[in-house]
C-alpha cells in the first residue's frame, strides 16, 4: 500500500460517529461478525478503508447507506476515497460550524458515495494523456479524468481534483485517493441544473430570457458556466453600471441581446474544472476567452481551497471570488459542479464585459 497513514483528528471522528448515530447505526465500532462457516477477504476495498485511518470519515458515510459491503463483492472496482483531510477543509473554511453529516439526507449522501464507485479496476498511471476524459460512475452520471505533464511531473485529476495517491491495491479494485470532496454528476445539461438551484433563479432568468437556455446550453456541446449567485445579481447594482439584472423584474424587462451578451462572458466553450483553469492560466496569465470574444483573468492559489478568482474587463478593482461563502449550508460545494454538458462554478459577483 501507498497511502499514507494519519491520526484522525477527534473533530473528524466525532463527525463519523454523529454520522452513524444519526442515521440509526451503531457508531463508529467496527463490525467483526461473520456469517457462520463463511470466510471473509480481509483484503477487499471496504475493509482496507476500515482498517486506514486515514478514511475514517468515508467509511462511516459508506456504512450510513449501506454500501460498505458492496465495496467487499468480488468486483472489481474502482473507489474514489476521500481522505480526512478532504472533510477537514470544509471544516477549516467554515470554522463557526461543526462540520457533520446530520445536515446530508441519506439519499444525497448514498448519490455521493454511489458516484464514488466506478466498475472495473482502472489504472490511473496506465491512463494516456488525456483532457476530462467520461468514466461511468455507479449513479450513472461521470467522472471527468485527466492527466496532464507540468514540468517534470505528470499530474492526474479527476474533476479538477489531483490524487493525493493513485492506484493503490486492494483484491478486489483500486483505491484513488481524492484530497477533496467531490460533487456528483446529477443532471444531463447545465439548464437542468440551473432550474434546481435555488441560489442560481435570476441566473436562470436571465438565460431564459435571453434565449441561451434553448439555443446553447441543452445541446450535445460542452460549456463551462461562471454562474453569479442570486446575491451576486442583487449586487450588480452597486457596481457602478447600470446592467439591468438586480431584480426579476428587471430581467423580464431587459433586451434579450443585451442579456445575451452579458450571459455569454459567462460562458466558455469547454470543460473547465478548477484545476483546468489554474493549469490553463500557467500559459496563458491574459486570461480566458469566453464565448462573446472578451477575456476573463483568473486568479487565485492553485493549492487552496474555494480560492480561485475571476476578474472581468469591467471589474477592476472589485474582488470577484468564486464559491465564497454566502448563505449556504457548510457542506455545500459551490466549485465544479458536473453536468453532462456543461461545469458549473457559482460566483459571487456579475462580471463586466
Amino acid at each position: 500500500m501507498t497511502i499514507n497513514l494519519h491520526k484522525t483528528p477527534a473533530w473528524l471522528k466525532a463527525a463519523a460517529c454523529l454520522l452513524m448515530l444519526s442515521l440509526s447505526m451503531a457508531g463508529c465500532k467496527k463490525n467483526t461478525m461473520q456469517a457462520p462457516n463463511r470466510v471473509q477477504d480481509g483484503s477487499t476495498i471496504k475493509f482496507v478503508l476500515n482498517d486506514n485511518f486515514t478514511f475514517g470519515v468515508v467509511y462511516a458515510a459508506l456504512t450510513s447507506v449501506n454500501l460498505q459491503d458492496s465495496l467487499a463483492k468480488p468486483g472489481p472496482y474502482t473507489f474514489l476515497a476521500p481522505n480526512n483531510d478532504a472533510y477537514a477543509l470544509i471544516h477549516i473554511a467554515y470554522p463557526a460550524t461543526t462540520y457533520s453529516f446530520a445536515y446530508i439526507s441519506p439519499a444525497v449522501m448514498l448519490n455521493t458515495m454511489r458516484y464514488s464507485i466506478l466498475d472495473g479496476k482502472i489504472a490511473f498511471k496506465n491512463i494516456p494523456l488525456t483532457e476530462n476524459k467520461p468514466y461511468q460512475t455507479h449513479t450513472g452520471g461521470n467522472i471527468y479524468v485527466s492527466k496532464y505533464l507540468d514540468g517534470a511531473d505528470t499530474v492526474t485529476t479527476v474533476n479538477g481534483v489531483r490524487l493525493t495517491s493513485t492506484d493503490n491495491p486492494a483484491s478486489n479494485g483500486f483505491i484513488q485517493v481524492m484530497p477533496k470532496v467531490m460533487n456528483p454528476e446529477v443532471y444531463a445539461n447545465a439548464v437542468a441544473y440551473l432550474h434546481n438551484d435555488t441560489t442560481l433563479s435570476l441566473f436562470a432568468a436571465v438565460l431564459q430570457r435571453s434565449g441561451l437556455d434553448k439555443s446553447l446550453l441543452q445541446g450535445t456541446d460542452v460549456y463551462t458556466l461562471l454562474a453569479p449567485s442570486n446575491n451576486a445579481f442583487q449586487q450588480s447594482a452597486k457596481l457602478g453600471m447600470n446592467l439591468g439584472v438586480s431584480t426579476l423584474d428587471s430581467i423580464l424587462m431587459a433586451d434579450p441581446a443585451k442579456l445575451a451578451g452579458l450571459l455569454k462572458y459567462h460562458i466558455i466553450k469547454g470543460r473547465y474544472f478548477d484545476g483546468d483553469f489554474f493549469h490553463f492560466a500557467k500559459a496563458n496569465p491574459a486570461g480566458i476567452t469566453t464565448l462573446n470574444t472578451g477575456k476573463v483573468i483568473i486568479g487565485g492559489d492553485p493549492g487552496g481551497f474555494h480560492t480561485i478568482t475571476f476578474l472581468g474587463n469591467g471589474n477592476q478593482g472589485v474582488p470577484s471570488v468564486i464559491a465564497a461563502p454566502l448563505s449556504y449550508n457548510p457542506v455545500t460545494n459551490n466549485v465544479n459542479i458536473p453536468c453532462g454538458n456543461a461545469v458549473i462554478h457559482i460566483i459571487d459577483r456579475v462580471l463586466i464585459p
